[in-house]
Order: structure tokens, then C-alpha cells, then sequence
């Protein structure tokens, strides 16, 4: 039980990370829309903040943890050799992206015109915010030294805290007319966020690692006893960042169209928000089939509590793209055109959520078998495959396009994986979780159909704007809520005792 109240409070903790982060997007948003600025900023900051997001949420646990775990009398000169190796290789990483960020730039945004506005400005925020990744990445590794010390807390609460500086600053570059200054200097104010926030966490969990837990008085013998935990952080980095890869092959594709890239980034939030609630519900049930060692049990469970969440959300999202982007973010700078792309790119983005919920837990169970390099080939298979679909279709399909190669490459990721466990029998679905899982589709479907007719019952108040138009989609989504449980129910997709339970942990 009490390994089960840790990981929800970090599940918690990592979901109030998630809402911070959609807020301070809001706020970039409001700010800059998807003009000039903001495809510039998440360009430029795409790196930086990929190492930040990834290593903030324990992407480092799974090479560090279990090689100190089991150590006691070296293990606080391993402990010092790890943060000098990861602290070297994040400063020659960090000087070669900045020594190299033009190209970077252009291979993130090919479409951006060659010294135009947001080619320069993306290189100049990515330079200006390069420290994110050294910081980031010894936030990570003091991350998990806090996590074998048992100390869980300040660590999930670092990624919410460094949020809520960046948020701070926002509103200090609003106080300052932010909308009225030049590129350049919206991107250093950026920057500086981005970098604030890294520094934040950082030092969260810095404090959090016990004082005599590392030494780094070390010998060449412990730098090479340490080097597996560097070799192993390889896999487990690609696991994690593979939304993040899709999402930066797919605004490559989309750079040629102008707010193209933060169109394609708001939408990729919007999606990443109810991804949050779903890993740590899938989490919950992961966890204990996983202490026991039952990875077959695990994955089904998971599965199942994945796809029980994840199905309705997409669907939603898919179905209400328009009027969800309107309501929380048009206004400020973000007008009806820059809604209008964010939410082509939502629609079909919306329908990778249950790809991506079952991809979470399919790779937790690979990682607990041992089986990473299967991750990694399905993962490196499916990621080109992709981009290339991505660059295809964005001339015929416009936004849509390079949503469409994040579809497809994610379809082809979770095949490839589930197809390798299912051969070592890690992965079976007996008939019971069949027929649930096909009454969960069936509540899926009355939902949408459900959700579809009122709102074009409500088109109107929809396009009214305002609390009568946020009215009127808070209505739609608890109409959809109230139809999707009651056809769960009503088609055995889900037991009505199962959900309390599962409510109450």
C-alpha cells in the first residue's frame, strides 16, 4: 500500500505538472497567438524544453535506480562518478547544439525562410535556453538519487514548481507590453522563462537528495562502474520522448506553413492534458501486477484501464476540436484563424491519445521484462515511416498532414511493440477483457453520436463566444461523460464496483 501512495502521489503531482504547463502555454498563446514569436519560441526552445519535460518526469529512473539500489558501501562514489559522467556529456551535448544551432534549426523547421524572422529568432531563443540542458539533466540524475533515498515528493513537485516561474514570468512580460516588443526581445523574455524554470527544478532537486549521498571524490574504477548507467539512460530517454519526436518531425513538416509550428504545438498540448490523467490511472493498476511480477496480468489491466479513459477523451477531443480551442484559447493575440489551424491539427491528433496511453503501458512491461531493445527498434521503425507521410501530405492536406504522420507513426510504434510482446506471451487478452473492451467501444460510439447531435444543437451558443459558448462545451462534456459511463455500463465495458474502487485509489 505504500509503494501504491507513492506512485499516486507522483501520478498526481506529475498531472498538476501537466495543468501548470497547459496554463503557461494559454499564456504564450494569448501573448504571441501563432504569429512570428511563437513559432520562433518553439523552435528555438524545442530542445531544451524536451530535456527539461523528459528528465524532470523520472525518465532517468529505470538506468539509475536499480544499479545504486542494490549498492551500499560505494555508493556514494557511484553515485558522484554518475553526475560527473551526465554532467559532461549534457556540457559537450548543450556546446555542440549551441556551436550548431542554424543547422538545428533548419533540420527542426526546414520550411522557415532562410534569414527570415523565424529562422533568426529560433535560433536565437534555442541559444539563449541551452543551459535548460545541462540543468535539466542533473535535475534528472539528482531526480533519482532522491528516488533511492525514498524521497519521492519534492522531486514530482519540481516539473509544477518550475511551471509556476515560467507562469510568473509571463505575467511580468505582459506587465512590460510584451505584444508590443520586438522578436528578439519576446524570445529573450522566453528564453529567460525557459531557463528560470530549469533552474527551479534543478535546485528542487538538488535539495532533495540527501547531503552524504554522493561524493564526487571518485576513481577511473567507479567512472567505469558508473558508465552502464549512462549506456542504459539511451532507451529509456527514447521511450519517453517518443511523443516528443513525433511531434518534432511533424512541425518540421509543418514549418512551411505559416503559425504552422505553434498551431501544431497547442494542439500537441491539448492532447498531452488528458495523457497525463491516463498514465497515472494506467499507473495505479500497473504498479502492483508489476511488484508481483505478473507482467502478462499488468498489461492487461493497464490496458484496459488505458483505453477505459483514453478512448471517450480522444473522441471527444476529435469531435469538439473547434469549439475546445476557441474556448481556452482564442483571445489576446490567438485569433479565429489561429484557431482554425489548431484545431484541424487537434482532430486528427486527438485519435493518437489511446495509441499513445496503451504505448505507455505495452513499454512499461518491455522495460520490466527486460525486453528494451524492442522499445527501441519499434520506436526507431515506426518514427521515419511517419515523417515521411507528414512531409507527403502537407502540401494536399495542409495541417492535417503532419497530424496524420503522428497517426500513423504511433499506429505502427504500438503494433510493432504489442506484436513482439504478444509473441513472448506478455501480452494476452482473454475473452472477458474482449467483450469489456468492445462494450467500451460501443460507449464510445453513443458518446460521440450523443456529442455530435447536441452540438449541432448548440451551434449557435458555440459561436457566440464568451461563458456562454465555455457554458454551453462544459454542457457537451458532461453530456458526454453521462452517456459514455452509463453505455459502459449498460454494454459491460466496465463494472460500476470496479470504477469506485478504482476512484477511490
Amino acid at each position: 500500500m505504500a509503494l501504491l501512495r507513492r506512485a499516486s502521489t507522483v501520478a498526481l503531482l506529475t498531472l498538476a505538472s501537466r495543468v501548470l504547463g497547459f496554463a503557461r502555454d494559454a499564456g504564450v498563446a494569448a501573448l504571441f497567438g501563432t504569429g512570428v514569436v511563437a513559432d520562433a519560441s518553439v523552435a528555438g526552445l524545442a530542445l531544451p524544453q524536451l530535456a527539461r519535460r523528459l528528465l524532470g518526469e523520472g525518465a532517468l529512473n529505470a538506468a539509475i535506480l536499480p544499479r545504486l539500489a542494490g549498492e551500499t558501501e560505494r555508493r556514494a562514489r557511484l553515485a558522484g562518478a554518475a553526475l560527473i559522467l551526465f554532467g559532461l556529456a549534457a556540457l559537450v551535448l548543450a556546446g555542440l547544439i549551441f556551436l550548431f544551432m542554424p543547422q538545428v534549426v533548419a533540420l527542426l523547421a526546414p520550411g522557415f525562410p532562410d534569414s527570415g524572422p523565424r529562422e533568426d529568432g529560433a535560433v536565437l531563443a534555442g541559444r539563449l535556453a541551452i543551459a535548460c540542458l545541462p540543468l535539466a539533466l542533473l535535475a534528472g540524475v539528482f531526480a533519482a538519487f532522491a528516488n533511492v533515498a525514498g524521497r519521492f515528493a519534492r522531486p514530482a513537485m519540481a516539473p509544477a514548481a518550475a511551471n509556476v516561474v515560467v507562469i510568473a514570468l509571463l505575467v511580468l512580460l505582459w506587465l512590460a507590453g510584451g505584444t508590443q516588443m520586438s522578436v528578439p526581445a519576446a524570445l529573450a523574455w522566453l528564453a529567460a522563462g525557459a531557463v528560470a524554470g530549469a533552474l527551479t527544478q534543478f535546485a528542487l532537486n538538488l535539495i532533495a537528495v540527501p547531503r552524504d549521498f554522493f561524493d564526487l571524490r571518485v576513481s577511473k574504477a567507479d567512472l567505469k562502474a558508473a558508465l552502464p548507467m549512462l549506456a542504459g539512460a539511451a532507451p529509456t530517454l527514447l521511450a519517453a520522448a517518443l511523443p516528443q519526436l513525433r511531434f518534432l518531425l511533424a512541425a518540421s513538416a509543418a514549418s512551411g506553413i505559416a503559425g504552422g509550428v505553434a498551431a501544431l504545438f497547442y494542439a500537441t498540448r491539448l492532447v498531452e492534458l488528458p495523457l497525463g490523467l491516463v498514465g497515472a490511472s494506467a499507473g495505479a493498476v500497473l504498479l502492483p501486477a508489476l511488484t508481483a511480477k505478473d507482467e502478462a496480468k499488468a498489461g492487461m489491466g493497464g490496458m484496459e484501464a488505458a483505453l477505459a479513459l483514453s478512448l471517450p477523451a480522444a473522441l471527444g477531443l476529435a469531435v469538439l476540436a473547434h469549439p475546445i480551442v476557441t474556448v481556452l484559447f482564442q483571445r489576446g493575440a490567438f485569433d479565429a484563424e489561429a484557431s482554425a489551424l489548431t484545431a484541424t491539427a487537434l482532430a486528427l491528433l486527438a485519435l493518437t491519445l489511446p495509441l499513445q496511453a496503451v504505448e505507455k503501458v505495452l513499454v512499461a512491461i518491455a522495460f520490466a521484462s527486460g525486453l528494451s531493445r524492442l522499445v527501441t527498434i519499434a520506436s526507431l521503425a515506426a518514427l521515419p515511416i511517419g515523417a515521411v507521410i507528414g512531409f507527403l501530405a502537407v502540401d494536399r492536406l495542409g495541417m492535417a498532414g503532419p497530424a496524420l504522420g503522428v497517426l500513423v507513426s504511433s499506429l505502427v510504434g504500438l503494433m510493432g511493440l504489442g506484436t513482439g510482446l504478444a509473441r513472448r506471451r506478455l501480452l494476452v487478452v482473454p475473452n472477458e477483457a474482449r467483450r469489456r473492451l468492445i462494450g467500451l467501444g460501443l460507449a464510445t460510439l453513443a458518446m460521440v453520436l450523443a456529442v455530435a447531435i447536441a452540438a449541432r444543437l448548440v451551434e449557435a451558443a458555440l459561436a457566440a463566444g464568451g461563458i456562454v459558448a465555455a457554458t454551453a462545451l462544459a454542457g457537451l462534456v458532461l453530456l458526454g461523460v453521462a452517456v459514455y459511463a452509463g453505455g459502459a455500463r449498460l454494454f459491460g465495458g466496465m463494472e460500476i464496483a470496479a470504477l469506485r474502487a478504482g476512484l477511490r485509489r
